[in-house]
């Protein structure tokens, strides 16, 4: 089953309409049914595709959390621990008084401090791992 809209150049001889008029023809020469208009391609697409597409990104997108079959415990559990990775609660709290310039340096440096070594951990943790699971 190969469509017409495949070929890789325009046709040799053109209808006189359109010379891109190829790339429309889609059903295969084979089938009884009449082709469809673009119009109706697009009309059915509509109905079908556009519903389910994802919502585009907002300022709030990143922490919206859909509440399916009305299981409002389940998406509630799951904005916590988005909230959580996030770090918001914590953030709000720091940012309700003023943070001297020196003192957010050296707060940033001691969390970049932390997060390093907690990376450089798990890398030795994977490593002596390994070497554990080859029988050493």
């Amino acid at each position: 089953m190969t469509a017409n809209w495949i070929k890789s150049g325009p046709p040799s001889e053109p209808s006189g309409k359109n010379n891109f008029d190829y790339l429309l023809v889609t059903a295969n020469k084979h089938s009884k049914r009449p082709e469809k208009t673009p119009e109706e391609v697009w009309q059915m697409r509509e109905r079908n595709e556009v519903p389910n597409l994802p919502r585009p990104n907002n300022a709030y997108s990143g922490r919206s959390v859909p509440v399916v079959n009305n299981q409002v415990s389940l998406a509630l559990n799951k904005l916590k621990s988005i909230l959580a990775v996030n770090a918001v609660r914590q953030t709000n709290i720091r940012d309700e008084r003023h943070e001297k310039k020196g003192e957010k340096r050296n707060r940033l440096r001691s969390l970049r401090w932390r997060r390093r070594f907690a990376h450089e951990v798990r890398t030795k943790v994977q490593l002596v791992n390994e070497i554990r699971a080859r029988g050493a």
